[in-house]
C-alpha cells in the first residue's frame, strides 16, 4: 500500500507545476512535492532508511525532467540524510517544528540544486536565483501543512518508513 501511495505522490508531484494556478504566481514557483515527500520519509523513517527512498524519488524526478540523471537524486538523498533521525531517537517531529524543518529542507534543497547544476553548464547562478527559491519554499510548507497530517492520520507511508501499524500483516 505504501509503495502505491508513494507512486501516486510522485505522479502528483510531476503534475503540480502544470496544475498550479496563476494566482499569487504559484505557477512560477510551485510547491515542491518531491522535497516534501523525501522530508516526510526522513522525519518518519527509522535511522537512515529514508535516504534510499529519497534517492529513488530523485531518480524518478530526474527521469521526468530535463536535468541529467542523478541531479535530483543527489539533492533529495542529501536532504534526507541531513534530516533523518539517524542513530538518535529524537521522537516524532510534529506541528510548527516540522513545518519549519520543511522550510529549511526545501530552502536547502533549492540552493543545493543551484550549486549542483553549476558544473553541468547551467551558467552563472546569481544571488537572485538563491532568493527566487523562497516563494517555492513557502508553497511547499503550505502543502506540507495539509499533506503531512493526512499521511500521519492514515499511516499511508509507514511501511516504507519501517514502521508497522495495526492493519499491517
Amino acid at each position: 500500500m505504501s509503495l502505491i501511495v508513494l507512486l501516486a505522490l510522485m505522479l502528483l508531484a510531476t503534475a503540480i507545476p502544470d496544475l498550479s494556478p496563476q494566482v499569487l504566481s504559484i505557477d512560477r514557483h510551485p510547491p515542491d512535492l518531491w522535497v516534501a515527500a523525501a522530508l516526510y520519509l526522513a522525519f518518519r523513517a527509522r535511522a537512515f532508511k529514508a535516504v534510499g527512498w529519497a534517492i529513488a524519488i530523485g531518480l524518478v524526478r530526474d527521469s521526468v525532467s530535463l536535468d541529467p540523471l542523478g541531479t535530483h537524486a543527489f539533492v533529495l538523498g542529501t536532504i534526507a540524510f541531513l534530516f533523518a533521525e539517524g542513530r538518535s531517537q529524537r521522537g516524532r517531529v510534529e506541528g510548527m517544528t516540522r513545518l519549519m524543518l520543511v522550510g529549511a529542507g526545501a530552502l536547502l534543497a533549492g540552493w543545493l540544486y543551484l550549486v549542483r547544476i553549476l558544473p553541468l553548464g547551467g551558467g552563472v547562478v546569481t544571488a537572485g536565483a538563491f532568493v527566487d527559491v523562497l516563494p517555492g519554499v513557502f508553497w511547499t510548507m503550505l502543502l506540507a501543512a495539509g499533506l503531512y497530517p493526512t499521511l500521519d492520520r492514515f499511516h499511508l507511508l509507514d511501511e516504507l518508513c519501517g514502521r508497522s501499524h495495526a492493519f499491517s500483516s
